[in-house]
């Protein structure tokens, strides 16, 4: 049964677009077929693919002018739906429509058992798109950057990723929550402890180590394995996609 995964947190800088990338290419090469979907109206996800075509894209599907999801062979097991600015200037249009909440829903279920997992990288807020995903998602995976402030907001996540439970989608759980941009410093530390102390086994064992290498890689439109296989990012990400398949 696939698994369907929104990434997510409201702030930005939290590395949703780094995990959904990297954690996407890690379950690859463990030999599961991945499709990624870009949420984001930044589009880095796509742009880190080195897919750049704003003609065809997820905005095409939100403003109803394609049928069926943009799906870009990206290698043989790892596939992608891009992003552009325009999900930006259709987003206002959206609230006023019940029927917006639910279309990636129907998209994905078109294509769900085709993968053995989607990983959805959702934008820095909690609005229309990130409520879609959660809608559609069978988990949901948080990105917590190891900061003061990290913790500020995740009641707000959690809240929104509840209602949706109660509401909309009673299949949806909380995978777990990720710490990146880890190292050793003491505030490092702190965060970390703060986190397992508040939510405890709900935190990943697997933590996403400070590393220039994912940013290179990231720059180079590669995927940290294909840039730096032996790096702390390569190790770390094949951990995290290891630990979720345990």
């Amino acid at each position: 049964m696939c698994k369907i995964i929104s990434i997510l947190n409201h702030k930005g800088g939290t590395s949703k677009t780094t995990t959904s990338l990297n954690l996407g290419a890690a379950f690859a090469r463990l030999e599961r077929k991945v499709l990624l979907i870009d949420l984001d109206p930044q589009a880095n996800l796509s742009q880190s693919l080195g897919v750049e075509d704003e003609s065809n894209t997820i905005a095409q599907v939100f403003e109803r002018k394609l049928e069926g999801l943009p799906i870009k062979k990206i290698t043989e097991l790892l596939y992608l739906v891009p992003a552009s600015l325009d999900l930006s200037a259709i987003e206002p249009g959206m609230y006023s429509n019940i029927n917006s909440y639910f279309l990636l829903k129907g998209q994905l279920d078109k294509v769900k058992l085709n993968y053995d997992f989607i990983l959805v990288d959702c934008p820095p807020s909690l609005g229309i798109f990130t409520q879609n995903a959660l809608i559609a998602s069978t988990d949901v995976l948080i990105t917590v950057q190891a900061q003061y402030l990290a913790l500020k907001g995740l009641d707000t996540v959690n809240n929104l990723i509840a209602t949706v439970k109660e509401k909309l989608n009673d299949r949806i759980s909380v995978l777990g929550l990720l710490l990146t941009q880890t190292n050793h410093t003491r505030i490092s530390k702190d965060i970390a402890h703060s986190l397992r102390t508040t939510f405890k086994e709900k935190v990943f064992n697997t933590t996403i180590r400070q590393n220039v290498a994912i940013a290179e890689a990231s720059a180079s439109r590669k995927d940290i394995f294909s840039y730096s296989p032996e790096s702390f990012g390569a190790i770390d990400y094949t951990s995290l996609a290891k630990e979720i398949l345990q």
